[in-house]
């Protein structure tokens, strides 16, 4: 459910660019800003969506007796800007339309679920911290919790008796 939230949210925001800026292909990806081997992992100047941190909503957990209740989830995503020198006042136009955008419309609906986006700050000392846990240097950029994203177990219960499955 993650993964087709973030595409949603991807698909939604590149629309939104081609609209706003008159593009034919897409300039926002789904990607970390760096490999697990240290090296960059885009080369092209883009903006890049990166998911941060997950988180469990424990504020709207219910429990139903017999029941798997759904984990209801917050993602923190980060969008940066992969544009440098010159073109640092093109990355900045992106990330003042991703503002923009999700302060027009900060609730959408995706495959049942309602989320929200909500504009996280951070002080300098958590942002040094968050870039330097990501192994990136600082890029302009702007952080969002995503809240309520909802997961459930469809897959079926059976029930295990632990003397006759599982002797000793």
């Amino acid at each position: 459910m993650i993964f087709e939230c973030l595409t949603d949210i991807s698909d939604q925001l590149n629309q939104h660019f081609k609209m706003r800026f008159g593009l034919t292909e897409d300039k926002l990806i789904i990607s970390n800003l760096v490999n697990a081997d240290g090296a960059s992992a885009v080369e092209e100047e883009t903006v890049v969506m990166s998911l941060v941190n997950i988180q469990e909503e424990t504020h709207n957990k219910r429990m139903v007796a017999g029941e798997v209740s759904p984990v209801t989830l917050n993602v923190i995503l980060l969008f940066s800007t992969t544009f440098t020198g010159k073109q640092t006042g093109e990355g900045l136009k992106f990330i003042a339309e991703i503002i923009s955008f999700f302060q027009r419309e900060n609730v959408h609906e995706v495959e049942g679920n309602t989320l929200r986006f909500d504009l996280l700050s951070l002080d300098l000392s958590k942002q040094q911290e968050l870039w330097s846990s990501l192994g990136a240097k600082y890029a302009p950029s702007v952080l969002y919790k995503v809240g309520l994203i909802a997961i459930e177990d469809d897959m079926p219960t059976s029930e295990i008796n632990f003397a006759t499955d599982f002797p000793e």
